[in-house]
């Protein structure tokens, strides 16, 4: 039987990545003066705006400084309860120079002018995207970076200038593949507005953009020494906010089973849902959620809470003074997501550990008590037994919600238990398992592949380090002194049995789990004794095997 290593040290090794690059390299530029005024054709979408947005795309003058042309994205928005805007609109595919053959983002960044007309988004973020060929969104190779509020241009102040470093965009698409971007044969420039609900009242909403350019860097790369940590994983389950391209994206899993409603509960038979947290110490303002949502199909996405027009959430949230715990939900409003229906508060806790519990006693009637024993109650409008009754599926989830510092955060779960519904009565032990149970539990809901992670007593240690990272790898041995075996990857020792890939956790952390069979040996080899100690290396080149 394989040991855990009694003592783990952490090593970085850098090669120099500095080369002299002469003079400053335009790889992409667009100042739309070549293009002909009015409707401009390029990828346009309204992603379920309450109402319609009806956005469209202009090419118009004058551009910045009064000359010159400018890209105008304009759109409709309507104030009120329930009402939310999500448009995207983009360029063109235009070519690259071909000098774009540095493949590290660390190195590009990306500028440009805009300028907003009609009233200040005060209600919503601006998200910039840059897609590769044949990209949109949610297909190819793309990055995006969110423009919150506060750093968006005043409606009426004329342009503003922004340049953002292209390691500060998040990968989107279905590849997650950034290698391709900012290295592509072509790109398009994308802008959207995004808002739950606006409270902007002027409509229509313009957006104006000109001399857009990505460069690479005119001084010598210098790439950061990456700094890494060896942490004890403790059993549970483990949610990373992986994604940091929007606050209120979430990562976690559904329940397969899809008959877990509460209608039918009665005071002789409440239906419970209890989860227990390991830990949930992150920053203000982040969120657990459990979402009660209607599904006839059974399956699970990231956006099936958004699109269905039933659900209700239960959130606990982490607050400066403890936690906080919410009832919400919507019914018969499709591409929205729940919270017009707030309920009162109804339990504060000083103390986020421990088992927090959602109790139904009847189709309306409910309580949440939380680790400390406080109990609240609320009550839900009569008459909502068809919107929430079977075939129901909870997903639980994880989001930032409220601030920028919730990017990469995570919590961990001990345990989940479902009892007197009509399906399956979930219960899950999370510090006894070896594996997910994709019986019980599906991770598609995660937007994010990879940020549900099943930690058990197989898998002792976490390492993480920043980024950027480019040539790094993670390597591990038993003895510094003894130069005669070298530094492997720590997935060799497993013999080809495991395979690891460290994830980029939010904007500036990888995370990879370390399973026992993945320590070093002390004679080197695969087979051999597990060592009492050893060391993790991060350097560049990375170990070969």
């Amino acid at each position: 039987m394989r040991k855990n290593i009694l003592k783990v040290s952490l090593i970085v090794l850098m090669s120099s990545l500095a080369t002299a690059m002469q003079g400053q390299i335009v790889v992409w530029s667009q100042n739309f003066d070549s293009e002909t005024p009015g409707e401009y054709g390029a990828h346009l979408q309204d992603f379920g705006s309450v109402p319609a947005a009806n956005p469209d795309l202009q090419i118009v003058s004058p551009g910045k400084g009064g000359t010159g042309q400018a890209y105008s994205f304009t759109f409709d928005v309507t104030a009120g309860t329930g009402n939310d805007i999500n448009v995207q609109g983009a360029t063109l595919e235009y070519p690259t120079t071909g000098n774009n053959t540095n493949t590290y983002l660390a190195n590009y960044w990306i500028e440009f002018d805009m300028a907003i007309q009609g009233q200040t988004m005060g209600f919503a973020s601006i998200e910039v995207g840059i897609f590769g060929p044949s990209s949109w969104i949610f297909n190819g190779d793309a990055l995006k970076y969110e423009l919150f509020p506060s750093n968006v241009p005043t409606a009426g102040s004329g342009y503003q200038h922004f340049s953002i470093p292209l390691d500060k965009f998040s990968p989107s698409g279905n590849s997650g593949n950034t290698s391709l971007v900012p290295t592509d044969s072509a790109m398009s420039v994308g802008f959207g507005a995004i808002g739950y609900p606006p409270s902007i009242t002027a409509s229509p909403e313009t957006i104006l953009v000109d001399n857009i350019q990505i460069l690479l860097t005119n001084h010598p790369v210098t790439i950061v020494r990456p700094t890494m940590h060896e942490v004890p994983a403790k059993p549970g389950l483990r949610i990373f906010a992986q994604n940091y391209s929007q606050l209120y994206n979430q990562e976690g899993f559904g329940t397969v089973d899809s008959s877990q409603s509460w209608i039918g509960a009665t005071a002789a038979s409440p239906r419970k849902y209890s989860v227990t947290f390991q830990d949930f110490d992150t920053v203000d303002g982040y969120t657990f959620f459990s979402q009660f949502v209607q599904n006839s199909g059974g399956v699970v996405n990231p956006y099936i809470v958004f699109v269905n027009p039933n659900a209700l959430t239960w959130r606990i949230v982490h607050q400066a003074t403890g936690f906080t715990s919410l009832v919400d939900w919507k019914t018969n409003a499709a591409n929205f997501t729940p919270g017009s229906n707030v309920l009162t508060m109804v339990t504060t806790s000083t103390n986020g550990r421990g088992t927090w519990t959602l109790t139904f006693s009847n189709n309306t009637d409910g309580t949440v008590t939380a680790p400390d024993g406080t109990k609240g109650s609320f009550s839900l409008p009569a008459g909502l037994d068809a919107q929430f009754a079977d075939p129901m599926t909870i997903c639980f989830g994880t989001a930032p919600s409220a601030d920028v510092a919730g990017f990469g955060q995570w919590l961990t779960l001990s345990s989940v238990t479902i009892t007197n519904v009509n399906g399956v009565n979930e219960s899950d032990d999370f510090t006894k398992d070896a594996l997910l149970n994709t019986n019980l539990w599906d991770p598609a809901f995660s937007l994010d592949p990879g940020s549900v992670i099943q930690v058990s007593t197989n898998t002792p240690y976490w390492v993480n380090w920043t980024i950027p990272d480019p040539q790094f790898g993670l390597g591990t041995k038993a003895d510094l002194h003894n130069t005669s075996i070298p530094w492997h990857r720590p997935d060799y020792y497993s013999g080809g049995a495991v395979t690891l890939n460290p994830v980029q956790m939010g904007p500036s952390l990888k995370w990879v789990l370390i399973p026992k069979s993945c320590l070093p040996t002390t004679d080197g080899t695969t087979n051999g004794p597990v060592s009492s100690k050893g060391f993790f290396i991060l350097s560049n080149p990375a170990p070969t095997q």
